[in-house]
């Protein structure tokens, strides 16, 4: 499984941001977003919890997968193919366990529904 940095931030455009070790400043091409990434950055703030929230892309299948801090989500995404970049989640569902500290499972969880691109 693929494990890379994920960041949100829901700043002026509400880009999703993605950062890998290579630091490239081109777009990602829609197949590179297959796999699992970590969440350790939402509208600027990091991420300390000792689960780590992360989202998945299953890009065949046009589905997300993760853990928002506390619970297990998934949904649809759209990636429009005239727009390089662009991204949109479709309703994003979760389990509805109760965690001493929501804080973060809230804040990853209103970042994804400000999301309308992506970038390294």
């Amino acid at each position: 499984m693929k494990k890379v940095i994920f960041k949100m931030t829901a700043v002026c455009a509400s880009a999703l941001i993605l950062a890998s070790c290579g630091g490239s400043k081109n777009m990602l091409t829609l197949s590179s977003l297959n796999g699992e990434w970590n969440i350790t950055e939402v509208d600027g703030q990091k991420i300390t919890d000792k689960k780590m929230p992360f989202i998945g892309f299953d890009v065949a299948q046009k589905r997300i997968y993760g853990n928002s801090g506390c619970n297990r989500m998934m949904g649809t995404f759209e990636a429009d193919s005239l727009t390089p970049g662009a991204l949109s989640f479709g309703p994003i569902g979760s389990t509805r366990m109760a965690c001493p500290d929501m804080q973060t499972e809230q804040m990853v969880l209103n970042a994804l529904n400000k999301v309308k691109s992506y970038e390294t």
